[in-house]
């Protein structure tokens, strides 16, 4: 759940009408009231706690799609056999005459024993016709007479891509236990380790350990994407954004869906975002706007920054009052006469809204630098399947003493 701040400001009815409707006309979900007996300083620095918060929204970030890890392995289909790329078991079938009778000739010649004809026959027909599983099987069976075993391992693998569930597919993935060297079955069960030993490690939050666990798993395994997604993942959580991007690039170059494809084409994007310090932001903003100005949105900082600077100037303007003194000399006569004063009545109360403009903007301006860290992350947290809820909620509300007022909560 994102953490929510409250404000609350209370007011006499008509206030919160007004505020509100104003709030609203800008299409954006943010109130505050003042009271209506309250100081000139705490009426303007609502109006401007009002503002930047309206200006600071940012709908973008708050829709941003977390990723979660991917929890299965695809792997060959049969132990041996290297993972295929996507949609390479939908080769296109060139059924013709000459692709026939090569097959036939090739069944011939193993009939009688001749392996070699045969098999120089089924090479030829697989050339023509690279999507009939018969042909591969048969070519395998050849490779497998004459002791070629890595070769008959590729057609059988090869056969198993186009039709796993085909007639001879059992007998397929029995050979293959028997002829795979055990170093290589040993390294498939390897893989399959290692990505496991990454989830629980990715579970557990040991993001460095869980990358080295699927920087091990590609290391036997280079097309298994899902591991380069996983990685990417991890070295996100840990901060390594330039290799994260690295990885996703690789895996959306080997994403076997188009929704595969958008939704780390949408992480990498994120990625891609600057990130701002949240110490940094608030020290800079105590100088008004310089907060805004390193978080790289000048037109805030001179907003900020004319507005504290207004006020401030506010504080220096002088009001000149004249006032009749009556007075009465010591013989009796009457002799009024007419005093002069000068006074900077806005001074408490523009030195007041200056400092708490300067305030809300370096507080603002640290709430922003902080949502671009969480807005740049990818990783949703663990048992999440969605982003979390967002948005401002807003509702009339009443105090202790009875009076009307707005509550807003604001997700950062």
């Amino acid at each position: 759940m994102p953490r929510r701040s409250s404000l609350f400001a209370d007011s006499s009815p008509q206030p919160v009408e007004s505020v509100s409707a104003w709030l609203f006309s800008l299409q954006r979900t943010v109130s505050v009231t003042i009271r209506e007996n309250g100081s000139m300083t705490v009426r303007v620095v609502g109006l401007m706690l009002v503002l930047l918060i309206a200006l600071t929204v940012d709908a973008d970030r708050a829709h941003a799609q977390l990723l979660v890890p991917k929890r299965t392995l695809t792997v060959g289909p049969a132990p041996g056999c290297a993972s295929s790329p996507a949609g390479s078991g939908m080769v296109a079938r060139h059924d013709n005459v000459e692709a026939r009778r090569l097959a036939a000739a090739g069944q011939e010649a193993a009939l009688i024993g001749d392996q070699t004809a045969a098999r120089t026959a089924f090479i030829r027909a697989a050339e023509l016709n690279p999507g009939d599983e018969r042909v591969a099987y048969d070519l395998a069976r050849a490779h497998e007479e004459l002791a070629d075993t890595s070769k008959a391992i590729g057609e059988y693998c090869r056969y198993l891509t186009l039709s796993p569930g085909g007639r001879e597919a059992a007998d397929v993935r029995d050979r293959l236990s028997r002829i795979v060297p055990r170093a290589q079955t040993k390294r498939a069960d390897d893989v399959q380790v290692a990505f496991r030993l990454g989830l629980a490690l990715f579970d557990d939050g040991r993001f460095d350990a869980s990358a080295r666990a699927f920087t091990d798993v590609l290391r036997n395994a280079p097309t298994a994407a899902e591991a380069s997604y996983n990685r990417g993942l991890a070295r996100a959580a840990a901060g390594q954004r330039a290799d994260a991007l690295t990885d996703l690039e690789q895996f959306r170059a080997a994403a076997p869906t188009v929704d595969d494809r958008v939704e780390v084409a949408r992480a990498i994007e994120r990625l891609r975002r600057p990130v701002y310090s949240a110490g940094v932001a608030f020290g800079r903003g105590l100088l008004p706007g310089f907060g805004q100005f390193y978080t790289s949105r000048p037109v805030r900082g001179v907003i900020v920054l004319l507005l504290a600077t207004g006020s401030a100037g506010a504080a220096f303007v002088q009001k000149t009052n004249t006032t009749q003194i009556a007075y009465t000399d010591p013989n009796g006569v009457s002799a009024p006469y007419a005093q002069t004063t000068t006074e900077r009545p806005y001074f408490a109360a523009a030195i007041g809204a200056a400092v708490g403009i300067t305030l809300i903007a370096a507080i603002e301006a640290a709430v922003f630098a902080n949502g671009t860290q969480s807005g740049a992350s990818i990783v949703a947290p663990r048992g999440s399947t969605a982003s979390p809820a967002t948005g401002f909620a807003i509702a009339p509300t009443m105090d202790r003493s009875g009076r009307a007022g707005v509550r807003l909560s604001v997700p950062f």
